[in-house]
C-alpha cells in the first residue's frame, strides 16, 4: 500500500512538472552537450604539437607507458577534449598535457538555459581540487557554483565547508580519498538545486537563483598525488572519460518543453536541446521573458508551484495587436491595469483606443469595439480645441478662442496665422497705431495697412527718405542738405542724416560735433574740456563752453562753489559744508551792520534799493523755469538753494532800506549776484537743451522703449487670454489634486502602521554584528540592531593597526587599507614599468625609421642600377654597331684607301680613358661587390617579424601594464589581483628586456646593410664616371666612318664612271690603232718619202705618250702595292683590338645580368 501511495505522489509530481495549467512547469532534462561539441574547449590537450608518452601503473607495481598524439583528432592516440561527448567511442578520453596546472573546460551555450545535473567520470588520477563556475553574461564575469577539494581548508581558505543556508551563499565540498589506486575512474556530481535543498525558498525561486546560465566552466586547480615507483616516475595529468550536462532551456516556469529550430533539418539536426521554450501563460520571447504582444495589461513574472502568473491580454477594443506595460499607469489604477496600447488602427487613439483620432468622431451607428466606431469629421485640427475632434453631443466644431467658421478653419477679425501649436489658434495683429489705417491685418499673412511714408509688417517703419520724431504721429521728411549730405536717407528715430565730411547738425547744415561757427567759412573746435561740459560741449554759434551742473570755467574744468575739488565728478559737498558757509554768511552781515559808512563800488555810485527788483526778477525767472521742467534731485537741490539764498538777500535788502542810510551799502552782493547769474544761465542752458531734446527726439532710446512698452503690452494681454482660455485645465488640475488627496487619506493610514511595525522590528533586527564583521573586521558578538546596539562599538575604533602582508584579514576595510599599501608599492612598479615601456616605443620607432632608410636606399641603389644598366646596355648596342661598321668598312673593296688610312691613324693615335688592365679591375671589383651585396630582401624579411615581435612583446607589455592598473583600480578584487599584478609586471619586464634585445639587434643587422650599400653605390658612380669619356670618342669614330662609307660611294661612283670612260678610251685607241695600221699600210704603198715624214713624226710622238703613260701607271700600280700592304696591317691591328672589345663586352653582358638580379631582389624587397 506505501508503495502504491509513493508512486501515486511521483506520478503527481511528475504530472505538476509537465501540466502548465496548475502552476509552473518545466522542460524535461537532457545532455546539452549532444550537437555543441564545437563549443567545448580545454585550455590544455596532450599531443598537439607533437606525440607525448604517459606512463600509468599496470597490474602489481608495474606501469605501462602510452603515447598520446592529438594532431589528427580522429587518430586512435587522439584525446580530445571532444572524446568525452557520450557519441565518442569506447575507451576514448580527453587527457591534458602532463604536469600542467590548473586546467579550464569551457562550454559556450550562446544562450540562457537550466541546469539540472553534471557528471564528471575522471580517468587517471582524480584531481585534488575543481571549481564549478557558471556566467550569465555571456563570459564576462564568472561566478563559483561549487568547491571540491581533497583539503578544503588548505586549498580554498575562507570558503565555508558547510552545506548553504541562503542561495547567495556556496561551499566546499570534501573529496572521499581515492582509495589505494588513484588512477582508476571517478565520478563526481553536481546538482544546483540538490546543493541548496536546505534552503528555505520554493523551487521556481531556487531554479532563477542558482540554476540559469549562458555558460559553464570547470576549472582543474590541483594535480591530484600519484603513488611513487621504482624507476620510471608515474605521469601526472587531468584525464575526463565523459562529461554529462544536464538541463534544459530556461523558461521561467511557462514552457514544458523545447521547441526544436524549424530551419534545420532534423535528420542532421544533433543538437538535442534548443534554446527555444514553447511558451503558455500568454508569454513569449526565447526563454519566455516577456508576455506576448497584446497581454501586457499586468507586469510580467515567473511562474510559481501555485500560481502560473499569466500575462493579462490589454483591453483595445479590437483596434490594436501591441501594447505595452506602464508602471505609472499601473499604480494609478491601483495596481490592476497597467496596459498601454500601441499602433491603435480604425482612427482611433487612447491608451485602450476607446477615443476617436483627431479628425474623426464617433460613430452613431456602430460600437466602439467595431471597425467602423469612428468617421472622419470636418473640423479643423489647428483651429479647434480638441484637435480636430467633433463635439460627441452636438457634432459640431469647438473653435479655439481667435478662431471661427463652421469647420474652425479661420481666424477672427484682427487676428492672423491659424495655427495648431497656439492654444488659442490665431495671433493678434500689431497693427502700429500711428503708421497703419486700420487695427485689421491679413489674415494669413499679418501684414497691416500702411499710411502713407509707412511700410513693414505692423507698419511701424518709416519709408525711405522720412523719419518718426518721439511723440509724433507721422514720419516726417528727413530734409538732408543734398550738398552737405550723402543723399535723403536719415536714421528712423534720431532723423540724422549722413554728413559728408567738415558738415554735421540732423541735416547736415552746421559744422560737426565738438565744433562751432560756420562750415562755410570754416569750423572751429571747441575749447572745451569734454569731462565737464553737456552732451553739446558748446554753442553751435558762439564756442562757448556748455558746462554740467557744479562745474564752472570758461572751459568747464573746474568744480563750482559747493561741490568738492575732485573734477570732472564734482561731488556735491556734505552738509556740513553749507551750515558752516551759513554761520559765516550770518558773520558777515553781522559786520556789514556794525560798519558805519557802506564803502562804494568800484563801478560807481548807485542805489542800493535797486538790487530788490533783480532780485525779485531772478525769482521770477527760477519759479518760471521750475514750474517749466521736471529737473532731478541734484538741480531741484541748486534750484532750492539759489531760492534760499535770495531769501536771504531780500531780507538782507530790506533790512538795509530800513535800517541803514541810503548810502548804505553791503559788500560782496555784486559777487553774490554775478555767482546767481551764472548758476541762471546754467539751469537755463540746461533747460534749453532739455527743451531741445523733447522736441527733436534726439536720445535714440525713446521710440525703442515705447516699442518696447507697446509690445509688452500687445504680449500680457496674450497672456492673458491664453490664461482664461487654460482656466478648464487649472480646474481639471485641481480635481486631479483633490482625487489625489482623497487617495493619500485612504492609503497613508496604512502606511503609517507599516512604519510603526517597521520601528518595533528595528528594534530587534536586522542584526548589524555579521554585516560589521564583513564590513570592518568587528570583533564584537553581541547582537547590533539601527535602534538598540549595547556593549562597545560596532566597529574597531580609529587607529587600529591593520593587518599585516601574508595574514588573514577579516572585513572589507581592513582588506581595503592593506590592498592601498599593497596598490602603492604596484604603482611605483608600474611607473617605472610605463617609463620603460615609453623608452622601448621611442627605440622600436627608432628602428622602424632606420628600416624605412634601408629601403629607400635599397630603392635608389636598384634604380641607380638600372639606369647605370640601360647606359651600359646603349653604350654596348653602339660599340657593337661601331665595330660592325668599322668591319664593314675595312672589308668593303670599295672603300677610299686614303680614308682607310686616315681612320687607321685615329684609331692608333686614339686614347682610352683608362686602360684595358684598369677597365677590367674595375668591372672585377663591381662584379665582386655585386655577389657581395647583402641580400637586401632577406635582411628586411627578417627584420620584419622581428620588428612584429617587438611590437607584439611591447604591446603585451603595455596589456600587462593596463592590467595592472586595471586591478589596482578594482578595490573588491584588490588582494587577490594584487599576486596576478606582480607577475604581470614581471613578464612585462620580461618582454621589455627581449624587445630591447631584438630592438638591438635589428639596429645592427641595418647598419651593416647601410655599411655594405654606401660603397656599392660608390663603385657604381665609379664606372658611369669612366664609361662617360669613351662616348665621346665613339661617336667621333662613327661620324669617321660615316663619312669614309659616304667618301667610299663617292669614290665607288667616280671608279665605275671611270671605267666607262675607260672602256670609251679603248675604243678610241682601237680605233686609233687600225687607223694607225691603215696608215701604215697606206705609207708603204705610196712609198713617198715627202708625205712620211710628218706621218711618221706623229706616229713617234705617239708611241712616247703610251709608253710614258704605261710607266705612270706601272708607278701607280707599285704605290698602291705598298700603300694595300700598310692598310692590311692597320685592318689587322683594328681586329685585334675589336676582338679585345668583344671580351670587354662579355665581361659587361656577365656584370649588367648579375646587376639586374640584385636590382630585381632589391625591387622584390620594396614591393
Amino acid at each position: 500500500m506505501r508503495i502504491l501511495l509513493l508512486l501515486a505522489a511521483l506520478a503527481a509530481a511528475s504530472q505538476a512538472q509537465t501540466d502548465c495549467s496548475r502552476g509552473a512547469c518545466y522542460p524535461p532534462s537532457n545532455n546539452l552537450l549532444l550537437g555543441r561539441a564545437d563549443q567545448l574547449r580545454a585550455s590544455s590537450t596532450c599531443g598537439l604539437t607533437g606525440s607525448e608518452v604517459y606512463c600509468t601503473p599496470y597490474q602489481l607495481r608495474r606501469m605501462k607507458c602510452c603515447p598520446c598524439d592529438s594532431r589528427n583528432p580522429n587518430g586512435p592516440l587522439a584525446h580530445t577534449i571532444q572524446e568525452v561527448l557520450p557519441t565518442s567511442g569506447p575507451d576514448r578520453w580527453w587527457q591534458s598535457r602532463k604536469d600542467v596546472s590548473p586546467v579550464t573546460l569551457q562550454l559556450d551555450l550562446d544562450n540562457l538555459f537550466q541546469l539540472d545535473n553534471l557528471v564528471l567520470s575522471f580517468k587517471g588520477p582524480r584531481p585534488s581540487a575543481l571549481v564549478i563556475e557558471r556566467t550569465l553574461d555571456g563570459g564576462r564575469t564568472w561566478t563559483p557554483a561549487l568547491y571540491l577539494a581533497t583539503d578544503c581548508q588548505r586549498t580554498f581558505p575562507g570558503i565555508p565547508t558547510t552545506t548553504p543556508r541562503t542561495l547567495e551563499d556556496t561551499y566546499c565540498y570534501t573529496l572521499p580519498p581515492t582509495e589505494a589506486n588513484p588512477y582508476q575512474d571517478h565520478t563526481i556530481e553536481f546538482s544546483p538545486l540538490r546543493q541548496y535543498a536546505y534552503v528555505p525558498a520554493t523551487k521556481s525561486q531556487k531554479i532563477e537563483d542558482v540554476s540559469g546560465l549562458t555558460g559553464l566552466r570547470v576549472r582543474l586547480t590541483e594535480l591530484g598525488e600519484v603513488p611513487r615507483l621504482p624507476g620510471r616516475a608515474l605521469s601526472r595529468f587531468f584525464g575526463l572519460k565523459e562529461m554529462r550536462v544536464m538541463g534544459s532551456c530556461m523558461c521561467h516556469g511557462h514552457a514544458n518543453r523545447c521547441l526544436p529550430e524549424a530551419y534545420n533539418n532534423p535528420l542532421f539536426n544533433t543538437i538535442q536541446v534548443n534554446p527555444q521554450c514553447d511558451c503558455q501563460h500568454n508569454t513569449a520571447g526565447v526563454n519566455c521573458e516577456r508576455c506576448a504582444d497584446l497581454y501586457n495589461d499586468l507586469p510580467w513574472r515567473r511562474a510559481e508551484e501555485a500560481d502560473t502568473h499569466t500575462c493579462k491580454r490589454c483591453e483595445c477594443n479590437n483596434h490594436a495587436q501591441h501594447c505595452h506595460f506602464d508602471q505609472a499607469v499601473y499604480e494609478a489604477s491601483g495596481r490592476r491595469s497597467g496596459g498601454v496600447c500601441e499602433g491603435c488602427m480604425h482612427h482611433t487613439a487612447g491608451p485602450r483606443c476607446d477615443q476617436c483620432a483627431p479628425g474623426y468622431q464617433p460613430n452613431p451607428r456602430s460600437r466602439m469595439d467595431r471597425p467602423d466606431a469612428c468617421i472622419r469629421c470636418i473640423c479643423s485640427a489647428e483651429g479647434t480645441v480638441n484637435g480636430g475632434r467633433c463635439d460627441d453631443s452636438t457634432g459640431l466644431c469647438r473653435c479655439k478662442a481667435y478662431v471661427e467658421g463652421p469647420r474652425c478653419d479661420h481666424c477672427k477679425r484682427g487676428y492672423y496665422s491659424l495655427s495648431g501649436s497656439n492654444p488659442l489658434g490665431c495671433t493678434k495683429c500689431s497693427c502700429s497705431p500711428d503708421g497703419s489705417e486700420s487695427d485689421v491685418c491679413d489674415p494669413l499673412t499679418g501684414q497691416c495697412p500702411c499710411r502713407p511714408h509707412f511700410h513693414g509688417q505692423t507698419c511701424d517703419v518709416c519709408s525711405k527718405g522720412y523719419w518718426k520724431p518721439f511723440l509724433s504721429e507721422h514720419c516726417k521728411p528727413c530734409g538732408c542738405d543734398s550738398t552737405r549730405s550723402h543723399g535723403d536717407t536719415c536714421d528712423q528715430v534720431t532723423g540724422q542724416c549722413q554728413c559728408r565730411p567738415g558738415f554735421g547738425g540732423r541735416t547736415c547744415t552746421s559744422c560737426p560735433e565738438n565744433s562751432y561757427g560756420d562750415p562755410l567759412v570754416g569750423c572751429q573746435p571747441c575749447r572745451c574740456d569734454f569731462d565737464g561740459t553737456l552732451p553739446e560741449v558748446c554753442d553751435e554759434q558762439t564756442g562757448a563752453c556748455l558746462c554740467r551742473p557744479g562745474v564752472i570755467g570758461s572751459r568747464c574744468d573746474s568744480c563750482g562753489r559747493g561741490h568738492c575739488d575732485s573734477f570732472p565728478a564734482c561731488e556735491t559737498c556734505p552738509s556740513c559744508f553749507f551750515t558752516l558757509d551759513a554761520q559765516r554768511r550770518n558773520l558777515s552781515v553781522a559786520l556789514e551792520r556794525l560798519s558805519p559808512v557802506l564803502p562804494s563800488r568800484p563801478g560807481g555810485d548807485t542805489d542800493i534799493g535797486k538790487f530788490g527788483p533783480r532780485i525779485r526778477a531772478l525769482e521770477a525767472s527760477l519759479k518760471l523755469i521750475q514750474d517749466s521742467i521736471v529737473l532731478p534731485p541734484p538741480i531741484v537741490k541748486q534750484i532750492d538753494d539759489a531760492l534760499s539764498r535770495l531769501d536771504t538777500l531780500g531780507e538782507q535788502v530790506d533790512k538795509v532800506n530800513d535800517g541803514l542810510p541810503p548810502l548804505e551799502r553791503t559788500p560782496g552782493l555784486d559777487s553774490e549776484l554775478d555767482k546767481l547769474k551764472a548758476l541762471l544761465d546754467g539751469l537755463t542752458v540746461l533747460y534749453k537743451a532739455k527743451k531741445g531734446a523733447m522736441e527733436n527726439s534726439i536720445s535714440p532710446n525713446n521710440t525703442g522703449a515705447f516699442s518696447a512698452i507697446k509690445n509688452a503690452y500687445d504680449k500680457s494681454e496674450d497672456a492673458a487670454d491664453k490664461v482664461d482660455a487654460s482656466g478648464d485645465t487649472v480646474k481639471e488640475s485641481a480635481d486631479v489634486r483633490e482625487e489625489t488627496m482623497d487617495l493619500r487619506d485612504r492609503v497613508q493610514p496604512a502606511n503609517t502602521n507599516n512604519l510603526n511595525k517597521l520601528n518595533e522590528n528595528m528594534a530587534s533586527r536586522p542584526d548589524l554584528t555579521p554585516v560589521a564583521k564583513e564590513v570592518c573586521g568587528s570583533v564584537r558578538t553581541e547582537p547590533c540592531t539601527p535602534l538598540r546596539c549595547d556593549g562597545g562599538a560596532l566597529c574597531p575604533p580609529e587607529g587600529t593597526p591593520t593587518c599585516e602582508k601574508g595574514k588573514k584579514c577579516v572585513g572589507a576595510l581592513p582588506l581595503s587599507k592593506r590592498a592601498k599599501a599593497d596598490s602603492k608599492d604596484v604603482k611605483d612598479r608600474l611607473d617605472k614599468l610605463s617609463a620603460k615601456v615609453t623608452e622601448a616605443a621611442e627605440k622600436l620607432q627608432e628602428t622602424q625609421d632606420s628600416t624605412n632608410q634601408v629601403r629607400e636606399s635599397a630603392e635608389k641603389l636598384s634604380n641607380n642600377l638600372k639606369n647605370t644598366r640601360d647606359e651600359l646596355e646603349d653604350d654596348l648596342k653602339d660599340t657593337r654597331d661601331v665595330v660592325k661598321q668599322l668591319k664593314d668598312f675595312l672589308s668593303d673593296p670599295s672603300s677610299n684607301l686614303t680614308q682607310i688610312q686616315e681612320v687607321s691613324d685615329w684609331i692608333l693615335k686614339a686614347k682610352l680613358p683608362l686602360n684595358l688592365a684598369s677597365l677590367k679591375r674595375k668591372l672585377e671589383e663591381l662584379k665582386n661587390l655585386a655577389a657581395n651585396l647583402p641580400d637586401s630582401l632577406a635582411v628586411l624579411k627578417e627584420a620584419e617579424p622581428q620588428l612584429d615581435t617587438a611590437r607584439k612583446l611591447l604591446q603585451e607589455a603595455k596589456d600587462a601594464r593596463d592590467t595592472a592598473l586595471g586591478v589596482k583600480t578594482d578595490v573588491d578584487g584588490l588582494l587577490a589581483g594584487l599576486g596576478s599584478v606582480e607577475g604581470s609586471l614581471s613578464d612585462a619586464e620580461d618582454k621589455l628586456q627581449n624587445t630591447m634585445e631584438l630592438i638591438d639587434n635589428l639596429n645592427n643587422d641595418l647598419t651593416k646593410a647601410k655599411d655594405q650599400l654606401t660603397p656599392a653605390e660608390k663603385d657604381l658612380d665609379d664606372v658611369s664616371e669612366l664609361m662617360k669619356p669613351m662616348k665621346p670618342q665613339l661617336d667621333e669614330l662613327k661620324a669617321r666612318l660615316k663619312n669614309g662609307t659616304q667618301q667610299a660611294q663617292d669614290a665607288q661612283e667616280n671608279a665605275d664612271k671611270a671605267e666607262k670612260e675607260a672602256a670609251a678610251a679603248n675604243e678610241d685607241v682601237l680605233s686609233l690603232e687600225k687607223q694607225l695600221d691603215l696608215l701604215k699600210d697606206q705609207a708603204a704603198a705610196s712609198g713617198s718619202g715627202g708625205e712620211a715624214g710628218p706621218v711618221g713624226d706623229r706616229l713617234a710622238k705617239l708611241q712616247q705618250d703610251a709608253g710614258a703613260l704605261a710607266n705612270t701607271t706601272e708607278d701607280m700600280m707599285k704605290s698602291l702595292e705598298g700603300k694595300a700592304d700598310s692598310l692590311r696591317g692597320l685592318q689587322d691591328q683594328i681586329l685585334q683590338k675589336s676582338t679585345k672589345l668583344e671580351g670587354l663586352d662579355d665581361e659587361v653582358k656577365d656584370i649588367l645580368s648579375k646587376l639586374r638580379k640584385k636590382a630585381h631582389d632589391l625591387l622584390t624587397c620594396q614591393g
